[in-house]
């Protein structure tokens, strides 16, 4: 049978492990005293490559070299007595023990940070600044309507927004350059908690040369399949809006009338349909300021209703501030708000 053998004490902290491929787990005994040493900075290189399935982007993650990350594990593999992950050309994969021992660091990464911020929160040091991420839709429709308030109550936090589409959203929660994120396809990746934020219907949206009415609506429902003969202006194929369009089994650009021009900017998209033919599918509180004015008409989708849904993306120990879940707050009862505004009917 294969062994796991130590070529030294297990007490010693640069014992090195031979394996062969059909062992498992560790014949080596823990050392209590080696085991009461670990350290923080040991857990979070473990949990960091466990969730990213490999040193090299786990020491990035960490702001460490993968030399230092790998003896970083090789210690706690010692001090455990168990080998905590397969290693293998293309990364590492977690063992019996890397996968046990992996829910126990997780929960102590969240207590501690819990821990931080209740100490930070309860000596009144409210984080002094907040880094969160939005969607060009966010932006566009939920900002505007909570950040003067917000920032007026708020007078020593500083804020700092950054907007993006989701999967450059998700990097940056993942890399630390925003503390959270609101996007549109939640990730898949370990290290993330994902919550549903808010929901809202999709609309076409064309140009407007009627005054503005008194409900700020289109002109009324349009059928996904009106889609496939109208000039429209989407994201790309890898982002969410576009693929929940295609979803609904709409294929666009099919008819002799049906053109899509791709444009990856919210900005950019509007601007063309203010001063053209061309349409574009956004949610509605996206464009409901400008409906209202009467600049760009709204019109609900039916048959099927088209939905997109937002979503709440942080790391798992990190908590967030008392300045960001209030600003979180009072953006999403902004968003609801404009949302029960729109009553949209089929």
């Amino acid at each position: 049978m294969a062994h796991l053998m130590a070529v030294r004490p297990p007490g010693d902290l640069s014992a090195r492990f031979t394996s062969t491929a059909g062992s498992r787990v560790s014949e080596i005994r823990p050392c209590k005293a080696a085991i009461d040493s670990i350290d923080l900075k040991q857990i979070r290189c473990f949990v960091a490559a466990y969730e990213e399935g490999s040193f090299s982007k786990a020491a990035e993650r960490e702001h460490c070299t993968q030399p230092g990350l790998s003896v970083y594990i090789q210690r706690l593999e010692a001090m455990l007595g168990h080998r905590l992950f397969d290693r293998k050309a293309r990364g590492v994969s977690p063992t019996i023990a890397g996968k046990h021992f992996y829910g126990s660091c997780a929960e102590v990464l969240r207590s501690v940070g819990a821990a931080k911020q209740q100490i930070l929160d309860m000596g009144g040091r409210v984080a002094s600044e907040i880094n969160v991420g939005v969607s060009p839709t966010m932006f566009k429709g939920g900002l505007s309507r909570m950040l003067p308030d917000y920032l007026a109550t708020h007078p020593y936090v500083n804020v700092r927004l950054a907007e993006a589409y989701s999967g450059t959203l998700t990097d940056w929660v993942v890399s630390g350059e925003v503390q959270v994120a609101i996007v549109t396809k939640p990730p898949l990746h370990l290290g993330l908690e994902t919550t549903h934020f808010f929901r809202d219907r999709l609309v076409l949206v064309t140009r407007s040369n009627r005054k503005p009415t008194a409900s700020g609506r289109g002109l009324g429902a349009r059928n996904a399949s009106d889609l496939e003969k109208l000039k429209l202006v989407l994201p790309s194929p890898r982002h969410s809006l576009r693929q929940v369009i295609e979803a609904a089994a709409v294929r666009l650009g099919s008819t002799g009338s049906g053109r899509i021009l791709e444009i990856d900017g919210m900005l950019g998209t509007l601007e063309l349909v203010r001063s053209s033919d061309w349409a574009t599918v956004v949610a509605g509180i996206a464009v409901m300021d400008e409906v209202t004015q009467g600049r760009l008409v709204a019109e609900p989708i039916c048959a099927p209703e088209l939905w997109l849904d937002f979503y709440l993306v942080r790391t798992k120990d990190v908590p967030l501030s008392a300045a960001c879940r209030e600003f979180l707050n009072s953006m999403k009862e902004a968003l609801t708000r404009g949302a029960a505004a729109q009553k949209y009917k089929s």
